[in-house]
């Protein structure tokens, strides 16, 4: 007889067959958490956008100052875990070298990356409720500094998710460049100003000061332009990217499943994505399973019903025709 897990399991309990690291320590949040708040955040208003996206986020917060995140210990392992697995760096169009699915290789990051504590601090500064993106490959994505002195570590881009952090596991002080900077603007106008050959307007670029290894920025990462600029001499800079999605299910899904494809094999995102998808509708239908409303009318639990179809359609045409999407990024500065 088979056994029937009725259980959601919110991140995949196989990964895709990947070696663990050689020394991976037991993530402790007593020891390895120094969570502090920004001093100052940013809003969507303030980049210039408006009532256009009002459906597509629960909050104004766009991006925060630098705020800590990790205790010196914690500093500590996390740049010993990461030099183990800069061992698995790839690199695509946009960024010289990453490591994609680290969570599948190292248990204390995966621990951290999906650490309660972190994530309710998170949720409190971000002004909503968020949880850890389902798809491990990007949940904690490692950028490395290029091997060429002066090459970007990333081009101005916006992200594949809704919600991100950016954390410097080295001494960003012990290095010249480097900086993560982004644009006090919005995607369009970023668009405009890199198609039309225009000078960058530089008076528009904030580089928020990081005061040490294990702080953070936290940010919309869909909606706030940024880049990560090259060392103007050698040195090891390291940064762990943890993403999100928002708790909030009336808001829709944003994943550029297209752009993953450059990142992670297509078979990987795709299966990650699949089932992300499917996590979100299984948690949009356990309302009308666990909460039935016998007061609604039919056309209320039809429009219920639609909405989980309609974000199902949505993801089958983008599994569909993801592949050969060309890779976007507004260049350097």
């Amino acid at each position: 007889m088979h056994h029937y897990d009725v259980n959601l399991h919110l991140h995949p309990l196989i990964g895709p067959g990947y070696e663990p690291i050689q020394d991976d320590p037991v993530f402790d949040p007593a020891r390895h958490l120094a969570l502090e708040k920004p001093a100052s955040t940013l809003s969507l208003t303030d980049l210039g956008y408006g009532e256009e996206i009002a459906a597509t986020t629960p909050t104004q917060v766009a991006a925060t100052s630098c705020f800590r995140v990790l205790s010196d210990e914690g500093v500590e392992t996390m740049l010993h875990v990461c030099k183990q697995l800069e061992a698995f760096t790839t690199s695509n169009p946009r960024v010289a070298r990453n490591t994609r699915g680290g969570v599948y290789r190292s248990k204390f990051l995966r621990d951290f990356s999906m650490c309660p504590e972190y994530i309710e601090h998170l949720s409190g500064i971000m002004e909503t409720p968020l949880l850890p993106l389902a798809m491990g490959h990007q949940i904690a994505h490692l950028n490395y500094q290029p091997l060429t002195v002066g090459k970007n570590i990333d081009k101005w881009h916006y992200d594949t998710l809704q919600v991100d952090t950016v954390m410097f596991v080295t001494d960003p002080k012990s290095v010249e460049g480097g900086e993560f900077q982004y644009f006090k603007g919005t995607r369009k106008e970023m668009g405009e100003i890199y198609a039309s050959g225009k000078s960058f307007p530089h008076n528009r670029i904030e580089s928020p000061d990081m005061p040490g290894p294990g702080y953070s920025v936290l940010m919309q990462g869909n909606y706030v332009v940024h880049q990560a600029k090259g060392l103007r001499k050698e040195g090891e800079r390291i940064t762990l990217v943890n993403g999100f999605s928002y708790a909030d299910q009336h808001i829709p899904d944003y994943t550029a499943l297209g752009q993953l494809f450059h990142a992670d094999p297509p078979n990987i995102a795709s299966a990650e994505y699949a089932r992300h998808i499917a996590l979100r509708c299984s948690r949009q239908l356990e309302q009308f399973i666990n909460e039935p409303r016998f007061s609604d009318s039919p056309k209320k639990h039809a429009q219920g019903l639609s909405l989980v179809q309609t974000e199902l359609n949505k993801a089958i045409e983008q599994l569909n025709n993801a592949d050969g999407e060309e890779m976007r990024h507004f260049g350097e500065s």
